[in-house]
This record gives structure tokens, sequence and C-alpha cells, in this order.
């Protein structure tokens, strides 16, 4: 082996830190726009959230060694999945529970809810869009 040469538990150990790191710096990001905005320091809070961002992709694409393996893009490529039928299940119930009530009894969601259900079209609309780009890339 050479001195150049990474063994395998160091290039998983370095894979371990590096994305450790990346995780800590979005989520002290966060938490420090979450803090600057509570405490009224709202700039500074951006600050700190977009140092947060800035750090992660530093972290991602400055590091030597390969983040992300296949078994990673295969459960990233699942849960991609399974999230996006959940946000399709909730969408179609939550519309037809809402607009049935609003029919019959008058109820009036609140205007947040309606902001959510175009949320949750655009990200379908979004992700049906980026399919059918993809495919024709084939």
């Amino acid at each position: 082996m050479s001195g150049t040469a990474t063994s395998g538990s160091g290039r998983l150990r370095k894979r371990r830190r590096y994305r450790r790191l990346m995780y800590a710096s979005v989520l002290a990001g966060s938490f420090g726009f979450v803090g600057g905005v509570e405490l009224g320091y709202d700039l500074i809070g951006l600050a700190v959230y977009w140092a947060g961002i800035l750090s992660f992709l530093a972290v991602w694409r400055g590091s030597n060694v390969e983040l992300y393996d296949e078994r990673d893009k295969a459960i990233e490529r699942r849960a991609s999945f399974v999230s996006l039928v959940v946000v399709g299940v909730v969408m179609v119930v939550a519309m037809s529970v809402f607009t049935a009530l609003e029919s019959t009894s008058g109820f009036e969601p609140p205007v947040v809810f309606e902001g959510a259900l175009l949320g949750y079209a655009a990200t379908m609309g979004v992700f049906g869009v980026t399919c059918y780009w993809l495919r024709c890339q084939r």
C-alpha cells in the first residue's frame, strides 16, 4: 500500500466524517436562521443560514472522497418515490375532503391549506415534467 492510497476503512471513516460535517452545517445554519429570526436579527439569521448552506456545498464538492455510493443512491430513489406517493395521496384525499366539506357544510379551509395544496400540486407537476424530460433524453 502506498502512502497516498487510503484503506477501505479509512475511506469509510472519511466518508462518514464528511457526511456528518455536511449535515451538521445545514442543521447549524437552519437553527441559526430560526434563532436569528426569533431574536429579531433576521439578516444575521439569514447570513448564518447561508453560511451553513455554503459550508455544505464546500464539503460536498471539495472533499476528495466519494460521499455517496450506489446503495445510497438507491435508497434516495426509493425514498423519493415513497415521498411523492405519500404527497400525492395526501393531496388527493385532502382536496376531496375539503371540497366536500366546503360544498355541504360551508366549512372554509384555512388559506394556508390552499397554499399547501398548491405546493403539493407544484411538486407533483415538477416531478411529472422531470420524468417526462428524462425519458425523452434516453
